[in-house]
């Protein structure tokens, strides 16, 4: 089975080490609407929301979306392994 959005983002939040309370505060969503994200019980939710828990735990929107492997851009990792 593959991972949905609220699986990428419950394993982001955890690996951040951010409880589901403190990333609902930080994007200004109730804790039950964030349940209810990474649950996947609010199937689409807005981009808006997904932006902001991105940049909240430093993951790309395309790894949430399950659109790219890893969680942060490959130029990102490219750049962070390779300076100068």
């Amino acid at each position: 089975m593959s991972e949905t959005l609220g699986d990428r983002i419950r394993k982001s939040r955890v690996q951040y080490g951010m409880s589901q309370a403190e990333l609902s505060r930080r994007i200004g969503v109730s804790k039950n609407t964030m349940n209810l994200i990474e649950s996947g019980k609010t199937p689409d939710p807005a981009v808006s929301r997904i932006l902001a828990i991105a940049d909240t735990l430093h993951v790309s929107m395309d790894y949430l979306a399950g659109r790219a492997k890893y969680a942060v851009a490959e130029a990102e990792r490219d750049t962070a392994v390779s300076v100068g």
